[in-house]
Order: structure tokens, then sequence, then C-alpha cells
């Protein structure tokens, strides 16, 4: 044969089959809740109680200034600080401090993100109703957190109401007169920055609110599982899945426009060094593959009252602060403030990344990454995966799983062409198992269109010994070679040990294997003749005791290669998700190999279908 040229849960709401994994079992199992003297997980809630769950991770500033505004609050309410491994002195400030409220803090030395986080506060929680406050959110109207309880307490339909946002200082300018969507999919905030009027204050359904203060039912977060964690480490959108899934439960949202609060709009310290900008773009699309039939139920906005109108902020001075409208209406690219990361307090470790697998062969464990979702037809096969990774997410379809759960990689273990097809159209970057490279014109035309990456797992393709083995054939020349590749037994001799065995005598002889005609064939046995660069050899494919030994004749040595304990394919693919330059197996660059071995594969399968 001659090569060709190159060639949370998914929850209420949604029809695809699917399985959720129960996260209060994955979070009570996973040992994510600090040690807390005399207080239980899920507790049963206290009629009337409010308790205000609030995050912080530095900021110490903000945060001693919005406890100082709860303390003039009226009502019955507990205060549950969670800091997500604040160092600027948070700690030592949260355990010295003496508050008219009943407070406690929850002390976690790393920053798993907004949305575990906030689950963790909710869990030792004793209120009827969860406060889920912002530290950069003062109390405006000390009657705020009673009014809001009654609203729920008064109208058992209702699972969630939020107040009126507006900025700090002297002006009355709204930041947040609830949440809204239009009949297209556009999602926003009402009013912002727009001189407080009438219409602010009025009280209606809303399709979303903020998390920068938003009132829950406790038995409605609980039913509906609480904030979906694959948002996390960057909690974008993560309100906006949380409403809609209430709303597919057949609850309501409430704006009560007449209590407010000030919100000082994009300084929550949240996972500095990210660009948040193109995680909310993404987040935005898997908001709108999952909820599109709850959007379109309403209630529906102008787009008018979405209008993102730039503002101007100085807070130099929290106690003066000034927020004004630009002058010019074509500036409001520039305010995306909200978007920004303060890269003066990044972190030295590498971002976190998030990746789905489709297909339930286990991934390696990786520092920082985090597998998110995993999709298979087969959920006696799918679940295992799912939980060993602590997976929030198990679906039965792949399209589906790359659509609506959030992520920076997909990894496709198995044939799933559309899978792939679809990541790629989202600008996810794709990892192709072997045998996922099934349908190559279509993947290697989409993989060149698209705006995210595609490799192919290889993961002989970096190791060392074929270097030194490329090197030494490059100074002496090479008159044959001989491949032979055992590992355990799987479902197909040459898709799943044919690349491996040609990329390596590719990378070691430098040119390209152009012919490959089997010898001999069996199920657990395949012998072929190859050709790279007039160069002939042998190889043999076999189940059995890992081994892959690989000698050239002439001037080269032999090498027996061991394998790695990460894939040198998938350490590339996590770079590429970090921003690291294209991946060494890049799908355009070994398509061919993959054309040679598809028609090799089919040769074997004539043969073995023969009488």
């Amino acid at each position: 044969m001659r090569r060709s040229a190159a060639t949370p849960p998914l929850r209420a709401g949604t029809t695809t089959p699917h399985v959720v994994l129960d996260p209060a079992q994955r979070r009570a199992a996973s040992g994510r809740f600090p040690s807390v003297k005399g207080r239980s997980v899920n507790p049963t809630p206290v009629p009337g109680l409010v308790s205000v769950v609030m995050l912080v991770r530095n900021r110490l500033e903000y945060t001693r200034r919005a406890l100082a505004s709860l303390a003039r609050a009226s009502g019955e309410f507990e205060i549950v600080v969670v800091d997500n491994g604040s160092d600027d002195g948070t700690a030592e400030h949260l355990a010295a401090l003496d508050h008219p409220r009943p407070l406690t803090v929850l002390r976690h030395e790393d920053d798993r993100g907004g949305s575990e986080r906030r689950n963790v506060g909710a869990a030792v929680a004793r209120g009827e109703f969860l406060f889920f406050v912002d530290n950069d959110v003062l109390v405006d109207d000390p009657d705020v957190v009673e009014v809001l309880a009654a609203e729920l307490a008064a109208d058992p339909r209702l699972g969630a109401v939020s107040p009126l946002l507006l900025y700090p200082g002297d002006r009355e300018l709204v930041q947040c007169a609830g949440g809204a969507s239009t009949a297209d999919g556009r999602i926003g905030p009402v009013g912002r920055g727009k001189p407080l009027g009438a219409e602010h204050r009025e009280h209606r359904d809303q399709s979303w609110a903020p998390t920068a203060a938003l009132m829950v039912r406790h038995s409605s977060f609980r039913r509906v599982g609480g904030f979906d964690e694959s948002f996390d480490p960057v909690s974008l959108c993560e309100d906006v899945d949380l409403c809609c899934r209430l709303r597919a439960d057949g609850e309501r949202l409430r704006y009560v426009g007449s209590v407010a609060m000030r919100h000082f709009e994009g300084t929550t310290f949240n996972h500095v060094g990210h660009d948040k900008l193109p995680i909310w773009k993404r987040h935005m699309r898997v908001i709108r593959s999952r909820w599109a039939e709850v959007f379109a139920t309403g209630p529906e906005h102008a787009a008018a009252d979405l209008a993102w109108v730039p503002v101007e902020k100085d807070y130099a001075d929290l106690d003066r602060p000034r927020v004004s409208v630009r002058a010019d209406p074509d500036s409001a690219p520039a305010d995306l403030s909200f978007f920004a990361s303060d890269r003066a307090l990044a972190t030295a470790e590498p971002a976190d990344v998030r990746v789905v697998v489709v297909g339930a062969d286990p991934v390696p464990a990786v520092r920082g990454v985090r597998i998110v979702g995993v999709a298979d037809p087969d959920v006696r096969a799918l679940l295992p995966v799912a939980r060993a990774h602590g997976a929030s997410w198990a679906l039965r379809d792949g399209v589906s799983l790359v659509s609506t759960v959030p992520a920076e990689g997909v990894v496709v273990s198995g044939p799933d062409t559309a899978a792939a097809l679809t990541a790629l159209r989202r600008g996810l970057h794709v990892l192709l198992g072997k045998r996922a490279v099934d349908d190559l014109a279509r993947l290697v035309e989409g993989a060149r269109q698209a705006p995210g990456r595609c490799s192919v797992d290889l993961p002989w393709a970096h190791h060392p010994e074929l270097v030194e083995l490329g090197k030494a054939v490059a100074e002496g020349g090479a008159e044959g070679f001989t491949v032979q590749l055992e590992r355990p037994e799987g479902r197909d001799l040459v898709a799943e040990l044919g690349p491996d065995a040609l990329d390596a005598v590719e990378r070691v002889l430098g040119v390209p294997v152009t012919d490959v005609r089997t010898v001999a064939a069996t199920r657990s046995q395949v012998r072929a003749v190859a050709v790279a660069g007039g160069v002939t050899g042998t190889i043999e494919l076999g189940w059995g005791e890992p081994r892959f030994h690989l000698s050239v004749t002439g001037a080269a040595p032999t090498a027996d290669l061991v394998a790695p304990p990460v894939s040198g394919a998938y350490a590339d693919f996590v770079a590429a998700l970090r921003g690291g330059p294209a991946p060494l197996t890049e799908l355009d660059a070994v398509a061919g190999l993959f054309d040679v071995v598809l028609e090799w594969r089919s040769e074997v399968a004539a043969l073995l279908a023969r009488p």
C-alpha cells in the first residue's frame, strides 16, 4: 500500500442520556471539608435562619469592609467565610475577629476555585436560606438580608432571589439590576452603567442572578447539586448555570430591587494569571448549549437592557471610591476590568487546565490537570473511570460532553469523529488516541480549519533512546531495520500498535514509511515488510508481555524501549493547553503515517476474513 498525500451534572432540562455522579458523595470521599469544631456536614437547616456564605482569597481590605457592613444588617443570620488559600494576613484577621454574628471560618491552604469552595461553605451552613456574597460587596440597605429572606419564605415557588447591585461611591450608578437574557441567547446584567431609576427598584422575575449577591433556598440548592465544579478554577458563569438548573427544576428566580448592596465590580481575587476573557467566552458557549431551551422560555429582555455601558472605576481609596460613565460610548472594549487578572499577584504555579475524556480509557494523572467529564456509551465502563478521575460529569454521548462541560482540552480515546470535530470547532485542543483516527480526511480538514490544535497520542515519539538511535543513523546510515512491539491484549493489533511501530521507524530513519505489505496475520500476531526511504525492514506486532525492540542494521545500535511514565504526546498536549508550542505529534504532521496504517489495517482485516 502506498502513502497518499498528507491528508452537575447535565441535569433537568435535557433529553440527552446521561449519568451524574453525586457531588456530595464525591466531596465527602475526597476530604474537601476542613475540620470545624462543632459543625457537621449537611446539617438539617434551621427554619428562618440565613447563612451568609462568603468566599475570600486575599484582598483583606475588601473582606474587612464587607464583614463590617454585615454587622449593620438586620435579620437572623450566621456567616460562613471560606478562606481560599489567603496569604496576606486574612487568616490572622479572621481568627481574631470579634463579630456580632455567629462566624465560622473554613480555612484552606490552596485555591481550588469558587464553585467547589462555595459548595463546601454551603455544606456546613445551618440556614434555611443560603446568601452567597462576594467579599467585594457591601450592605447598602441594612434590611437587605431580612427582605430577601422574606421574599423566599412568602413564595415556595421561588428558588432564589437577588438584590439591586450599585457601584460604590456617592453616585447612584447601577452595576446589576438583575440578570437577563434575550431571545437570541444573549446573557448579561440589566442596567449596567445607567443612573438609578424607578425601573431598577421594581420586583420581577429574572433568568439568572450573579453570585456577588445571590440568596438561594437551601433545599433547592441541595436538590440541584449545588454549583457545578467543572467551571473551576476560574469561576465565571457558574452562577448562570446554577440559576438555570433551578429554573429547569420548576422554580422561579426573582429580582428584588427595593434593597441594594454596593459592588466593587471586578476586584475579587480569582485565579490571577489566567486570561479570563477567553475562558468566559468558552463558558458562555457551554451555557448556551446546555440551557437554550430554558432561556427560550423567558423572561426575555430587550438587547438595550443588556447594553454594556463603559464605566471608569477608581478604587485607589476604598473609603472614597469613584465610578463614572465613560464619555466615549465606543470605549466599551476598554472596560474589561471584570475579566482582568492582577498579574503582579500571579503565582508561579502553572495554570490549572480542565480536560474531558471521550472514551472510557484512563488518562495519566498530571499535576494541575483536572478531568471534569467522561463520556462512553457503555455505563459499566463509564462509571468506574469517571469515579477514578473524580469527574463531575459522566455522559453517554461524546458530542454532548464536549458541548456542555467547560474544558480547555479533549482526549478522544476511541472512534468518535463527531466529538473531535465539535471540540475543534469550539476552539478546544484535542488529543486523539490511535483508535480515534478512523475518519482521517475529515479530521485533518477539521484540524486545519479550526482554531484549536489537534494531536495524536503517540507515547513513544519523544523517547530519548529513539533520539539517540536517530543520531547514530544520521552519522552511519542504515541498511535495514527490525521492529518488535508487544503489549497486553487489546482490541485491534494494527490500529493500536501499528502507529507506534511506524512512527518509531520514521523518527529513527528520518524519512517516511511509504509501503507496508503484510506477510502473515492472526488475531494475536501480525508480521509485515515495510519500506522507508529505500530501506526495507520487518515489523512484528503481537499481544503479550510489554516489549518494544528496534534495531537498525548498519552503524546504529539496537534499542529496547521502556514505556515512559507519562506519554510525551500527552505532556505536549497539556503544555499546549497552557499556551505552549505546537505538539510534536500534531495530526497534520503525522497524517501520512495514519494513511498507511488505515490501509494496512484494511489489508489485515481482509486476510483475517478469508476462510
